[in-house]
C-alpha cells in the first residue's frame, strides 16, 4: 500500500512540473497585424507588438514566432525595433534594436544600443547576453562604444 501512494504521489509531482514548465513556455501576444507561415512553422506579429508571460513582458515593432519542427511549442523568438524587456522577476528593463529568445536554452540575446535599467542603475553596451537559467548576464562592447555603467552610491 505505501508503495502505491509513494507511486501515485511521485506522478502527481511529475505532472505538476511538467504543466508549469509547459505554461512558463507559453507565450500571449497582441498585434496590429497577424501572418501565419505554415509551411515555415512561423507567425509574424507587426504593428505594437506586446507579449508576456510569467517571467517576461516584451514590447517591439516586430516579432517573429518560430516553432519546433515537431511539434507545436515556441522555439525562439525574434523581436525588433523599439525593443523593451521586463524581467519580472529581477525587475529590471532592458531595450535595444532586436532580441532573440531561445526558450529551451532560457538565453535572450540583446542587440544595438542597449541599455538596461535596474533600481536606478543603468549599463548601456552593444550586446546583452541574459542566462534565465542561471541568472546571470553579460554586457558586451566594442571599440568604439564601450560598455558604459551609471551606477547609484548609497
Amino acid at each position: 500500500m505505501n508503495k502505491k501512494v509513494a507511486l501515485l504521489i511521485l506522478i502527481i509531482l511529475s505532472l505538476t512540473f511538467s504543466n508549469a514548465r509547459s505554461n512558463n513556455d507559453s507565450m500571449n501576444i497582441i498585434s496590429n497585424q497577424l501572418n501565419i507561415e505554415m509551411n515555415e512553422r512561423k507567425s509574424i506579429f507587426t504593428g505594437d507588438v506586446y507579449a508576456h508571460n510569467e517571467e517576461l513582458k516584451v514590447w517591439s515593432d516586430k516579432m517573429i514566432i518560430n516553432l519546433k519542427l515537431e511539434k507545436d511549442e515556441i522555439k525562439e523568438i525574434l523581436a525588433s525595433g523599439n525593443v523593451k524587456i521586463i524581467r519580472l522577476l529581477a525587475g529590471s528593463e532592458i531595450y535595444g534594436d532586436n532580441a532573440n529568445y531561445f526558450l529551451e536554452e532560457g538565453i535572450i540575446i540583446v542587440t544595438g544600443n542597449v541599455s538596461v535599467k535596474e533600481n536606478g542603475n543603468r549599463i548601456m553596451g552593444d550586446e546583452l547576453v541574459v542566462d534565465l537559467k542561471n541568472s546571470s548576464s553579460i554586457m558586451k562592447g566594442t571599440d568604439s562604444n564601450r560598455v558604459e555603467a551609471f551606477i547609484l552610491g548609497n
